[in-house]
């Protein structure tokens, strides 16, 4: 926000996917809500979603979606292979201004070393 993002403008994407995630456990990210799925569909079969000012979601649920400000976050992982560069290159993808890659020391390294 300080970039000049609004909360609307904002998607927080997470590597570790919805079970894992510590972050889409959360309903509220400092003041300001969190908007997410609930887990639970509609009689129609529409998802639910927590209503908020920032979208928290997984890549896999942001699909085909964009966001003038995208924060990849809960990076993490132990090697480095094309299914991972593909998640985080399609994660990357999402962001129409602004990526920004929230990640652990070891998926550092391993960024690096695959760049290397």
């Amino acid at each position: 926000m300080e970039a000049g993002f609004s909360p609307s403008d904002i998607a927080l994407l997470t590597f570790s996917g919805r079970d894992k995630s510590l972050l889409l456990m959360l309903d509220q990210l400092g003041r300001h809500r969190l908007r997410s799925f609930t887990g639970t569909y509609d009689e129609q079969g529409s998802p639910r979603y927590r209503d908020g000012d920032i979208t928290a979601e997984t890549i896999y649920r942001f699909k085909g979606q964009s966001a003038p400000c995208v924060i990849r976050t809960e990076v993490d992982l132990e090697q480095f292979d094309d299914m991972v560069f593909r998640r985080l290159f399609v994660g990357a993808t999402r962001a129409t201004m602004k990526l920004i890659v929230v990640m652990s020391e070891r998926a550092e390294a391993q960024l690096i070393r695959r760049l290397s």
